[in-house]
């Protein structure tokens, strides 16, 4: 089992929009949309880990402002034949729309999963037959635009 502490960014636009990237899981084709983000580095800040991830993930190299840790979670799931155990902590980053590239992700396994980008609404998460991780974003991502950060992060569930 591979065990890993991943940040997360929910980038949220000012038409309160969220960034998702979908990814396929190569053995079983299995597709998933999710923040971008990923597993501290040893000696890494939160900022730091995020501030790399988004250039990578999402060619976002301006200035980015991370805000407040807003949800946890903690999973185990299969990808590519192997077990991930994961802790994950999702940090709001307001930002305006951009074209998001991965031109900058030197993980060749994850450029191999990446099936593309997507600006979603709260309303567009809840009508499509994809799937999301967490699974109840929809929800998440509505009580964030409507009342702002939670005082206190929670645990978003699976």
């Amino acid at each position: 089992m591979i065990r890993r502490k991943s940040m997360r960014a929910v980038l949220l636009n000012p038409d309160g929009e969220i960034l998702l990237m979908k990814l396929e899981d190569p053995a079983t084709r299995w597709q998933v949309w999710v923040t971008p983000g990923g597993a501290i580095e040893q000696g890494e800040t939160v900022e730091g880990c995020l501030r790399r991830e988004l250039a990578e993930e999402t060619g976002l190299h301006h200035d980015v402002r991370v805000g407040p840790l807003v949800w946890t979670r903690t999973h185990e799931f299969d990808w590519d034949g192997r077990v991930i155990s994961q802790r994950e902590e999702f940090y709001l980053v307001d930002t305006v729309s951009f074209e998001p590239k991965m031109e900058n992700n030197p993980a060749t396994a994850e450029q191999l999963a990446f099936r593309g980008f997507r600006w979603w609404s709260t309303e567009d998460i809840r009508n499509a037959p994809d799937t999301f991780a967490p699974k109840r974003l929809a929800d998440l991502l509505e009580a964030l635009i409507k009342t702002g950060p939670p005082e206190e992060p929670f645990d978003a569930g699976i």
